[in-house]
């Protein structure tokens, strides 16, 4: 019997650990801050236009690209966990960033918007760089971007999204996806760029 609850309660922990893991998944939690700053801060023409952008040219590509190479068997899993694989994931992610930032500048978009993509590109290209030495966690990078913009806000959002982003890399600890060292190193890239953008 208690054998029974040990594995039970290791299997519920996976659960638990999948399930923080998708909700703060890039692409969804990502596109989720995207969309909420965008309202905040724009107007609500801008801000429409922006989130339609930012998932329409970056986060669809990067769905679709992803399943197409998970079925094909080229990458492990969809969070493109293993980190040769992730040699041909980063340059795809990259070239859509670019296009993103031109269309921003065709579209006049306000600087702040196209300083703020900026430096996400930049931190982006920095994991990149760092994936050939090293598998720095997006998952925890993205989320601490995150949580250092929304301190920003006020201490009380800043805290949950701190613990929110801890969890996030707890599950990606807990999944085996990330050692301690790689969900570290992503989560000081992502705050060191989440402090740069305050800045810019």
């Amino acid at each position: 019997m208690g054998s029974y609850t040990a594995n039970q309660m290791i299997l519920d922990s996976q659960k638990t650990a999948k399930a923080i893991s998708i909700v703060g998944h890039p692409l969804l939690f990502g596109n989720a801050y995207v969309i909420f700053m965008s309202f905040k801060n724009l107007d609500r023409n801008t801000a429409i236009l922006v989130s339609l952008l930012v998932i329409l040219l970056v986060a669809v590509p990067i769905i679709w690209h992803n399943w197409k190479k998970m079925k094909k068997g080229e990458y492990s899993n969809f969070d493109v966990s293993d980190q040769k694989q992730r040699m041909g994931f980063y340059p795809f992610a990259i070239s859509l960033f670019v296009v993103l930032l031109m269309a921003f500048w065709v579209l006049k978009f306000p600087e702040e918007v196209i300083r703020q993509t900026l430096v996400f590109f930049v931190m982006v290209l920095t994991m990149a760089l760092a994936n050939l030495k090293i598998k720095a966690s997006m998952h925890a990078g993205i989320a601490f971007y995150i949580v250092v913009n929304v301190f920003e806000i006020g201490p009380l959002p800043g805290i949950l999204a701190l613990i929110f982003a801890l969890a996030i890399s707890w599950s990606r600890r807990k999944m085996n996806r990330h050692n301690n060292t790689e969900l570290v190193l992503g989560s000081l890239v992502g705050s060191i760029f989440g402090g740069i953008g305050l800045i810019v």
